[in-house]
């Protein structure tokens, strides 16, 4: 999708979302939480490119709302991931405000073109995310090695 499309879709921003080059460990649990929990590898892998910022949303002094940005493919594609809202606060556009933040941010890093990736099984943001005119690309299998 066309980043400027994308951003047009979006409130205007609203609290201030931190944005960093790494994720704190706050950030990392707030990501986890509805996994249940991030393999080790994580941290490798989510820091593992060069233009990237991790988005911090604090509420009342704790984080609330996390995402990651990352700008690839020769600048031209901002890819937004593991955008999470912490049970209690659901419902109150402040994951909407996250991918307002990483837009802005994508934008001003010369990204023209956006995709996201969602778990299909998450169907409040599934639904949030076809509000903003996100379609269905393609699916992803995970395969987790026996214990």
């Amino acid at each position: 999708m066309a980043l400027d499309r994308l951003r047009a879709t979006l409130p205007a921003p609203g609290p201030t979302v931190e944005l960093t080059a790494a994720p704190s460990a706050q950030w990392l649990a707030v990501a986890a939480g509805r996994k249940g929990g991030l393999p080790d590898a994580a941290r490798h892998v989510l820091t593992a490119v060069d233009r990237l910022r991790f988005a911090h949303l604090y509420a009342d002094g704790a984080l609330v709302a996390v995402g990651r940005g990352t700008v690839t493919g020769e600048g031209r594609w901002l890819g937004l991931s593991l955008i999470e809202v912490v049970p209690e606060f659901r419902g109150r556009g402040l994951a909407r405000q996250v991918v307002r933040a990483l837009a802005d941010w994508g934008a001003d890093s010369g990204a023209t073109d956006v995709f996201l990736q969602v778990e299909q099984r998450n169907t409040p943001a599934v639904t949030l995310y076809r509000s903003l005119g996100f379609t269905t690309h393609h699916t992803y299998l995970t395969r987790v090695a026996p214990a």
